[in-house]
Order: structure tokens, then C-alpha cells, then sequence
């Protein structure tokens, strides 16, 4: 097997690509989805893999900037011969091409790719696209010529990578170009509530079974394709650590309002964290704790996909007020984590002493924690993005 290096796939596919196997990016217009091939290829040259990119809707330059864009850097693996383009961009501009395979004529494209496919066995390479292939030569010539470059690449444990926008084509076409790959992701637009993003699912896979899970994403540069969570509640009473816990898991976070209380200041108002986390990318709402607050809980709750419920494990008088919040924040009917922080210090509730005091079915996790020593916190995470994402 071989990682594809997308977030969140090699998980749905079962620990990644079979080699030998074919691999079809089944895009809606308008979907970002260039990505996800590039992603892969720039992975596995990492490994020590060769590859190519074939090109019909760019000249190679114009790619080699994407690359740089992204932070991944082609241009090695370039000079030591472990990459290079099939041109099918350049001719057809009226440009001249010094790559090591050119198409000049459509008529070619058959032999010369399966040319390509001779030079890296055990390799990876990228068609883009093939949804101008379809438009050349039409629906019969396109299905002969994918099936053999699939039977070429099979034989020689080269991974085809094949980036296909879906535009207006007979659906006996598309049905069939999807019976002819070993796996199927579709990407489309999806909307959420009032979110509007982007999502991928596996539709088909050969070798596994993958479940019928869409995952939000975004693609930014640098970095390539993220998994994207659009917003992630921190909730729970006064003093449980929302805070600290908002800073221990965010890449950057900020308090918008604090005001001293005592000798300890709380936040009144929220903080604001950005979290990049093995792939996954989230937006973290830390909610003010004070009953007075309480109006504000609404607004923040508002499109929230998860919560992190922060509890004081030495407070058991305070679990009536979290649960209270669970409802205020509508996190009754999403994905949620219960943080059962402060269990370094004496008199700290077990998760199943807390379990039983808040009433809290099996299906809620509770995770022990204690923030401010460091640990706990990335098991929750991971707890919650499983039930996210079913990992």
C-alpha cells in the first residue's frame, strides 16, 4: 500500500492506494481539486518514488510555480530525473517544449503516455486532465485509451492519478469511466446548515470498504490539502480551564476581553483560536463561563460541528451548570468531548465518578485531563476529530 498523503483518505481507503492502482479525482465544476494529485505525487517523490505529470490545461512552468506555491519543492526530483511532464499544454499554445515526452497531436497521446508509464515502474503519475482528453477525442476513443494506460500501469505497480472535472458528459460516459478505475473520490460542493464549502468522499475503492463519509476541505498555499472543522466550541463553567485549553490546542489564539476577578483573571468575553492539527484545520470558540454571559452562548453556538465540554474534576457542585451549558450551546445534538481537567490535584473525580454524577450516556466520551501539566489535551482532540470524522 501507498500513502496518497490527503488527510483523512488513507484512513477511509484503508491505509492508502494499492499499488498498481488507478485513482480518479471526480471533481464538480468549480471544485479544487488539482490538489489532491499534486499532493499525492509530491508525497510519495518524497519517498524516493519517480513520476510524471501529463498536462493539457497548463504549460509545465506554469505547474512548477503551483508547486512552489503549495511549499513542496519539484524542481529537485526534476534535476535528478525522478520527474518529468508529458506536454500536452505547450504545443497546442504555440510554445515550444523541451520536456522529455511531448504531444503534438492527439493521435499520440495513447503511445506516448504508455511510453511514460514504461520509464517509472512502481511509480506515480498524474493526468491533467482528463476531462480535455474526452473533449478531443470523444467518449469511445477515451475509454480504450484509459483502459489501456490501466492495464500498462497495473503491470508495472504504477499508481495513475487521473483529475477529472465532471461537466455536462452523458452519464453512460461517466459510469463508465468510473467501472474502469480501482477508486473513485468525488469532490463536491457541499453545504452544511449555512455552511458552503467543499467535501471528498470515497465513492468506490477495490480493495477496501470505505465508509460513506464526506470530508470538509480546503486547499491553501502552503500546505496543500487540509481537512477543514468550520467551527469548534470550548464550553463549561467558571474556572475549568476553557481558556488555558483554547491556548494548549490552538495554533495561534487570542482573548478578546479579560478583566481581573480577585487575584485571577477570567475571560468575559471568548477566545479565539486558529488549530492546524495532523491535517485537520479548525476555528476554536472558547465561550465565556459566567451565567451573565449566558446571552452571547447562542451566537458562538451557531454552525458549531463539535464541542469540548471543560469541567473541573475537584468541582462537583459546578456539573449541574456544565450541563446547563451543553444545552445553551445546542451541544446536545452535536459531537462532544467532555475534558475532565484538574485531575492532578487531590480529590479529582474519576471519569466514571463524573460519568455517574452528570448522568452522561456511554456514548459521551470523557477524557481526564490536566491542561496546565500538558496532557490529556491531545487525546481529547483526537477523541473528538474521531467522532468527527470516524476515525
Amino acid at each position: 500500500m501507498h500513502k496518497t498523503y490527503i488527510p483523512k483518505l488513507d484512513d477511509l481507503l484503508g491505509g492508502g492506494v494499492k499499488e498498481g492502482a488507478s485513482i480518479m479525482f471526480s471533481a464538480s465544476p468549480g471544485v479544487d481539486y488539482e490538489a489532491f494529485g499534486y499532493q499525492m505525487l509530491n508525497g510519495r517523490l518524497d519517498e524516493g518514488t519517480s513520476g510524471f505529470i501529463f498536462t493539457n490545461v497548463e504549460e509545465p512552468e506554469s505547474i512548477i510555480y503551483e508547486f512552489r506555491s503549495y511549499g513542496w519543492d519539484i524542481e529537485s526530483h526534476i534535476e535528478n530525473g525522478n520527474l518529468f511532464f508529458v506536454d500536452g499544454s505547450s504545443p497546442f499554445l504555440g510554445m515550444p517544449s523541451d520536456q522529455r515526452y511531448t504531444v503534438n497531436d492527439y493521435s499520440e497521446i495513447k503511445d506516448v503516455v504508455l511510453n511514460a508509464i514504461d520509464d517509472i515502474p512502481g511509480g506515480v503519475g498524474i493526468i491533467n486532465n482528463l476531462s480535455v482528453i474526452i473533449d478531443y477525442l470523444g467518449n469511445g476513443d477515451t475509454l480504450e485509451i484509459v483502459e489501456a494506460w490501466n492495464r500498462k500501469a497495473s503491470e508495472l505497480d504504477v499508481n495513475l492519478v487521473y483529475l477529472f472535472t465532471e461537466w455536462d458528459y452523458e452519464h453512460e460516459l461517466i459510469d463508465k469511466l468510473r467501472e474502469s478505475m480501482d477508486c473513485v473520490v468525488n469532490l463536491r460542493t457541499i453545504e452544511e446548515r449555512v455552511i458552503i464549502g467543499q467535501g471528498f468522499m470515497v465513492a468506490n475503492s477495490a480493495w477496501s470498504e470505505p465508509p460513506s463519509t464526506m470530508v470538509l476541505f480546503f486547499v491553501v498555499q502552503p500546505g496543500g490539502v487540509k481537512v477543514y472543522v468550520p467551527k469548534i466550541l470550548v464550553t463549561g463553567p467558571y474556572n475549568s480551564g476553557k481558556s488555558s485549553f483554547v491556548r494548549a490546542i490552538a495554533t495561534k489564539s487570542v482573548s478578546v476581553d479579560r478583566k481581573a476577578l480577585s487575584a485571577f483573571p477570567t475571560t468575559i468575553a471568548m477566545d479565539i483560536g486558529h488549530l492546524e492539527y495532523k491535517g485537520f484545520m479548525a476555528d476554536i470558540f472558547g465561550t465565556p463561563g459566567q451565567e451573565r454571559f449566558d446571552m452571547i452562548l447562542d451566537v458562538l453556538s451557531r454552525e458549531a460541528v463539535g464541542a469540548f465540554i471543560l469541567i473541573d474534576s475537584t468541582a462537583p457542585e459546578s456539573f449541574a451548570r456544565a450541563k446547563e451549558m451543553i444545552r445553551k450551546t445546542r451541544a446536545e445534538a452535536i459531537p462532544k468531548v467532555v475534558v475532565a481537567n484538574k485531575q492532578d490535584l487531590p480529590g479529582a473525580l474519576s471519569p466514571e465518578e463524573i460519568r455517574a454524577r452528570m448522568k452522561l450516556g456511554e456514548d459521551v466520551p470523557i477524557v481526564p485531563a490536566s491542561v496546565t501539566e500538558g496532557w490529556g489535551v491531545r487525546e481529547a482532540l483526537d477523541t473528538l476529530l474521531g467522532l468527527l470524522y470516524g476515525g
